[in-house]
């Protein structure tokens, strides 16, 4: 059985970090599309990654609160994705 608890710590401190950092970020004019691209890739490759902790918690018996901050920290690198994503378009059809 993994350390579920550290594992979702650890989750907490890059989401926070990234929370912080990414909208800020994303409102910086001079970010080049390839950059961007690189953003999205990074914080879907995240929220894929939160789904997939989440299936392995499944398989041990584990308290819901540990569900819920695994599926909170998942909206949050989802909502960033979707944030990037968001920018990607606009970069694109300004292109």
């Amino acid at each position: 059985m993994a350390s579920w608890l550290e594992v979702l710590r650890e989750k907490n401190e890059l989401a926070v970090m990234l929370g912080k950092k990414i909208p800020h970020m994303l409102t910086c004019e001079t970010l080049t599309l390839g950059e961007v691209t690189e953003l999205y890739k990074l914080l879907e490759g995240h929220a894929r990654g939160m789904e997939e902790i989440v299936e392995k918690m499944e398989q041990d018996d584990l308290p819901e609160s540990y569900y819920q901050v695994a599926e909170d920290l998942d909206n949050i690198f989802t909502n960033l994705a979707a944030a990037a994503a968001e920018k990607l378009s606009k970069i694109r059809d300004n292109a």
